[in-house]
């Protein structure tokens, strides 16, 4: 994976377009503010050409799309997005109550909440994995998410505030690393961590896997983490499905009885995971969120 796949991700705006958007999200449905963005997301399709061709080129590429149809999809996807951080300042506006998420294998995640044991919530910048905190929310375990640590103060104050309030720690990506000790505290302390496994928290650890029919870096650095604590994992993924609804696919990853060591057994889960996420984004191509060239 290039310099780009580093762990990128700070939410435009700017001060006061993010705040006007959370006092007006606060206040309506989320849904009245979509067709807004037939408006605003043709900028973007024009002129972030790099994200733009990006996701071209996945259609094209990785799923073998016709060229008016990896186009078509190109606008769909970049209209997806659009929708689904709206949804997001929604949550953090406090108006969470106008969405439903539905869960297949939530039993693997209330199996992992009742044991004793931290464990880690695997995903990746597919769908709309902020819509956990509705669908686990819960007092048994504190949640902690990792987030890009390059976000303004206020918003990330807002974001705080909002998620507090569903048990969620948000731990932001630092460049001392010291994220990663704050990890392993987490764990060590029985709680949950949620960790998009498809960018890299730092370090260059990583595995080369075939993914979507091409080769692709994976980093290993959270399964390495897991292995060396013994910790379970579970690839979690949240899907839009209409404008009020998601739909949420967890699954255990099994550890392997042949590994001898945690080198093994994280290059191991890093296979099982990139196999989950495939298999998800072949199911639900639109909703592909990385706007870089992620293959090699």
């Amino acid at each position: 994976m290039q310099s780009n796949s580093e762990w990128k991700g700070k939410t435009g705006g700017g001060w006061f377009g993010q705040n006007f958007l959370l006092l007006v999200l606060s206040k309506v449905r989320v849904v009245w503010l979509y067709p807004v963005l037939y408006l605003v997301i043709p900028f973007y399709l024009i002129f972030a050409k790099k994200g733009r061709n990006a996701i071209y080129s996945y259609f094209r590429e990785r799923h073998h799309y016709a060229k008016w149809k990896a186009f078509l999809s190109t606008c769909r996807n970049h209209i997806l997005f659009g929708e689904v951080v709206l949804d997001k300042f929604a949550i953090l506006a406090g108006n969470a109550d106008q969405f439903k998420v539905e869960m297949q294998g939530d039993d693997v995640i209330h199996d992992l909440l009742c044991g004793e044991s931290g464990f880690i919530i695997a995903s990746a910048h597919f769908g709309n994995l902020e819509m956990a905190g509705l669908s686990i929310h819960q007092d048994k375990k504190r949640i902690n998410g990792i987030i890009f640590g390059g976000e303004r103060k206020g918003f990330q104050d807002q974001r705080d505030s909002a998620f507090g309030k569903m048990n969620i720690n948000l731990i932001p990506v630092t460049e001392d690393m010291s994220h990663l000790f704050t990890i392993k505290n987490a764990l060590d302390d029985g709680e949950v961590v949620t960790i998009p496994c498809d960018r890299f928290l730092g370090g260059n650890k990583k595995v080369s896997l075939d993914f979507l029919g091409s080769e692709a870096d994976f980093p290993v650095g959270t399964f390495r983490l897991a292995a060396q604590l013994g910790v379970p994992v579970a690839a979690l993924f949240i899907v839009k499905i209409s404008h009020s609804r998601y739909y949420g696919y967890a699954k255990l990853l099994q550890p392997s009885a042949e590994a001898t060591n945690s080198v093994q057994q994280a290059e191991h889960l890093t296979r099982q995971f990139a196999s989950e996420l495939e298999s998800m984004v072949k199911q639900y191509p639109l909703q592909w969120f990385n706007f870089y060239s992620f293959w090699k």
